[in-house]
């Protein structure tokens, strides 16, 4: 009666071992799957960055940024490198810092209105 027990104790303990590595081995295949779609979307999304980049620096192209100003009839104009002020910057402590070093003309043609008198034009 015992060997009897005993097998049916064995017989369930590999029919529980079996069912639990099927149940295991179905998980592992479920997470490689999301890991494969997470590494898919992150593809995707470094594609896309770098698509953006390409245009972000199209768009910034000063040829065709001023040749997009002229077929949109823009009012914008250039700066004359005359009208450009060189503002020396202040430390906390209210003392002037030393002037900042004159950049070379094809430099300064990128300055903002916002430092350019506008009623010296």
């Amino acid at each position: 009666m015992g060997a009897v027990v005993l097998l049916i104790l064995t017989a369930l303990v590999i029919a529980g071992a079996g069912v639990f590595h099927a149940f295991t081995k179905n998980q592992q295949i479920n997470v490689a799957r999301v890991l494969q779609r997470i590494e898919n979307r992150v593809s995707q999304h470094r594609l896309d960055i770098t698509n953006l980049e390409v245009r972000l620096e199209e768009q910034l192209n000063p040829i065709l940024l001023n040749d997009r100003l002229i077929q949109m009839s823009s009012d914008l104009r250039s700066i004359p490198l005359e009208a450009v002020e060189s503002i020396p910057l202040e430390s906390a402590y209210g003392a002037t810092r030393a002037p900042m070093p004159q950049q070379s003309p094809t430099r300064r043609l990128g300055a903002t209105p916002s430092l350019v008198e506008l009623d010296s034009l």
